[in-house]
């Protein structure tokens, strides 16, 4: 019997080793504000965001893609919107992973006329596009062509499209087949690219031909000078070149956006644009025809009731959201970062409908009203700040701009519901007054018992003035304390953890670089300058990362984000610094875009750590670990829990209340010490100091209640 209590026991332990690790995006977890209920809570963000329409799920309706320019992310969104009625756009990451790499701008068109909208977007100095090879619900993109062409007056020349620009790409001429309007390298006038595939092959495809010197007869030099009557019918003309350079306030930035938009529906194309250092949005009405565009006049601050204003870089995207057939004007800011924190990244989006004649305002957070977004550079930890059981939630930011200058501040959400179904309720944007305590910005969050208290502290890491700061704090009502770590630079961030799993804190430190350098925890004497080699790394270069046993086997894994955005997994080396990479293909389908930051928490309290990660665009996903545990399944029944039993080296220990354990051999001698643990967290305990035998292992949660386990160590 004894023999085969050990082999069952051995097979338990095999079972847990033996499963293989899952994720999926959680979209389930409430979140309220005084509002009410964030329809889209978790769906990352928003800061300079293009629009293009798609059938994503081949139901018949144009569906929305966004793309963030500060983050190079794509964002899909299912439409459910009533015919002419409200505007309904739910969340659904799944088709995100089926789009190709985008970089700088995007546009989605038909270019061969097979009725499946293609992908335009940026490549060096040019356009790169994508077909879209479909079949039915099945959304599919192939490389068409790394560059486009166009013949010019002599050669073939690129199609030129400057990465800070968006084009606008639509049937110009209405000839049946899709034509490009870009500016000039200088930026200031536009060029015409005429699809003539039909004319050639008698196709609709991808063959261009520049057509004059300019298009629509204006040179642009500035937010408010156009000069009209320029002529771009005639061959060589030199006013263009003459009127680009000699203007007193000529444009001394590239950067345009353009867009199409109809306005009185005579099917002649007129033009919406903004500049990268103007705030305002242009609107030039077409007077010429189909074939010979003529602009003649501008509307500088458009639309005339609620005019487009933002610190920089207009950029518009007139869209029919709802199919009514008359279409809506998305509007946001194009620019590639925050400089200056000028932006309002949760106010960055604005939605107008034509109404009575004329565009009115329907809102000037369009899509971000519905998300949790703290502005922009989320990092995220769920942790008992208020001591009552469960994870609330606490979100930083990189920072806002006020009346005392630019400062971070931290997010808390209180969960109102309970440790195992979390619900999320908005409590403040600036949790203990830290914007007040402290000028910082982009805060990092993790938490950690750095007090050797036997509950974990939230740790808060801040940029300033004097170089990176570290505040620690034991709960919600605690003042923000002070930590010191010695040659910190500026843009490097701290993580606290026990790495080799000897039952002491240490310090990690992430280089901007993309190198760790690792601390002795307790004197913070530098132990090594490249922990884990990651110098060595060519492929990628490391942003964020954690240290976890995600698959309860009492090994590390190290989950870690690089600049772009992808997961990437490996299993740290017992007693080691080194990392075995996993060619896994569970992160393959997650990109989570440039400037992301990953933690670990395990929000709904089943005993495996799950992954939050904060984007750059100001949001939060969330990763639940869907690892298949049967130590997982039996917490709430089991006070208790030790794995592998028997053991010779180490075992782990799982509670499902907070309190300590203690180790007692047969005799009551003690050996371990009031351990402290929490609920729902696993804790790896050496047994390679502890003589062969039979012990007791016992729990005393903090409400005095007692359970006991039996061990073998052979």
């Amino acid at each position: 019997m004894k023999n085969l209590v050990f082999l069952l026991l051995i097979a338990f332990s095999t079972q847990i080793l033996g499963q293989s690790l899952q994720f999926k995006l959680n979209q389930d977890i409430k979140v309220s504000t005084n509002k009410g209920i964030l329809k889209n809570a978790w769906a990352g963000g928003l800061n300079a965001a293009q629009f293009s329409q798609i059938d994503l799920d081949a139901d018949g309706i144009q569906d929305l893609v966004v793309f963030d320019r500060t983050n190079q992310k794509v964002f899909t969104y299912v439409n459910k919107s009533t015919k002419g009625g409200a505007i309904i756009l739910n969340y659904a990451p799944t088709f995100e992973s089926l789009f190709p790499a985008i970089e700088n701008w995007f546009i989605l068109c038909d270019y061969d006329g097979d009725q499946k909208k293609d992908l335009f977007t940026s490549t060096s100095a040019g356009v790169k596009v994508f077909h879209n090879v479909s079949s039915g619900a099945n959304l599919k993109f192939e490389l068409a062509s790394e560059a486009l062409y166009s013949e010019g007056i002599a050669s073939r020349i690129n199609l030129y499209v400057a990465a800070s620009d968006i084009p606008a790409i639509e049937d110009v001429d209405g000839d049946g087949d899709i034509d490009i309007l870009s500016f000039d390298p200088a930026g200031h006038y536009l060029e015409f690219h005429k699809n003539v595939s039909k004319e050639k092959s008698g196709k609709p495809g991808l063959q261009f031909q520049k057509v004059g010197d300019c298009w629509g007869n204006f040179i642009h030099n500035d937010c408010r000078d156009i000069l009209f009557g320029v002529p771009c019918d005639v061959s060589g003309n030199t006013s263009i070149a003459l009127n680009s350079i000699l203007s007193p306030v000529k444009t001394m930035h590239t950067g345009n956006s353009l867009s199409f938009l109809d306005a009185n529906q005579d099917g002649i194309k007129d033009l919406l644009f903004g500049h990268v250092t103007c705030p305002n949005l242009v609107y030039l009405q077409n007077s010429g025809s189909l074939g010979q565009a003529n602009f003649l006049k501008a509307d500088f601050d458009f639309p005339a009731k609620s005019p487009v204003s933002v610190p920089s870089f207009a950029a518009a995207f007139p869209l029919d959201l709802n199919g009514d057939g008359q279409v809506e004007l998305l509007t946001s800011t194009n620019a590639a970062d925050n400089g200056g924190y000028a932006q309002d990244f949760q106010n960055s989006i604005s939605l107008y409908q034509f109404e009575k004649g004329e565009w009115v305002l329907n809102s000037s957070n369009f899509l971000q009203v519905d998300m949790l977004d703290v502005g922009e550079g989320a990092s995220a930890v769920w942790w008992d700040g208020d001591q009552d059981g469960d994870l609330d939630f606490y979100v930083g930011n990189s920072g806002k701009r006020g009346v005392t200058g630019v400062r971070a501040s931290i997010y808390f959400y209180e969960n109102v519901g309970n440790a195992i179904n979390p619900n999320l309720v908005f409590r403040s944007d600036d949790f203990g007054g830290f914007s007040k305590t402290i000028q910082g910005t982009d805060i990092h969050l993790s938490v950690a018992d750095v007090h050797d208290s036997g509950r974990r502290q939230l740790i808060i890491t801040c940029q300033t003035f004097l170089g990176p700061e570290i505040r620690s704090c034991k709960s919600n009502i605690d003042e923000f304390r002070k930590i010191s770590l010695p040659g910190l630079a500026s843009g490097e961030r701290p993580y606290f953890m026990d790495w080799d799993q000897n039952g002491f804190l240490d310090v990690l430190v992430l280089e901007r670089s993309g190198k760790i350098r690792n601390y002795d925890g307790l004197s913070m004497k530098l132990m090594g300058s490249d922990w884990g080699n990651f110098s060595k790394l060519l492929d990628w270069t490391l942003q964020s990362f954690v240290l976890a046993d995600l698959d309860l086997d009492g090994r590390l894994e190290f989950v870690g984000l690089d600049k772009l955005g992808r997961l990437h997994v490996g299993k740290l080396a017992f007693n080691s610094q080194n990392i075995i990479w996993e060619l896994s293909p569970i992160f393959e389908p997650f990109n989570f875009g440039q400037k992301a930051i990953i933690s670990t928490s395990d929000w709904n309290q089943d005993g495996l750590m799950d992954l939050n990660i904060g984007l750059s665009t100001g949001g939060i996903q969330l990763l639940a670990n869907k690892f298949v545990s049967e130590i997982s399944k039996q917490l709430s029944d089991s006070s208790i829990q030790v794995w592998p039993n028997p053991s010779n080296d180490f075992i782990q220990v799982m509670v499902n209340e907070s309190g300590f354990v203690e180790l007692f051999d047969v005799t009551g001698r003690k050996f371990l010490t009031k351990i402290a643990f929490e609920r729902a967290l696993p804790k790896k305990i050496d047994l390679t100091q502890i003589p062969k035998g039979l012990y007791f292992l016992r729990f005393t949660s903090l409400k005095n209640q007692i359970s006991v386990k039996k061990i073998v160590i052979h």
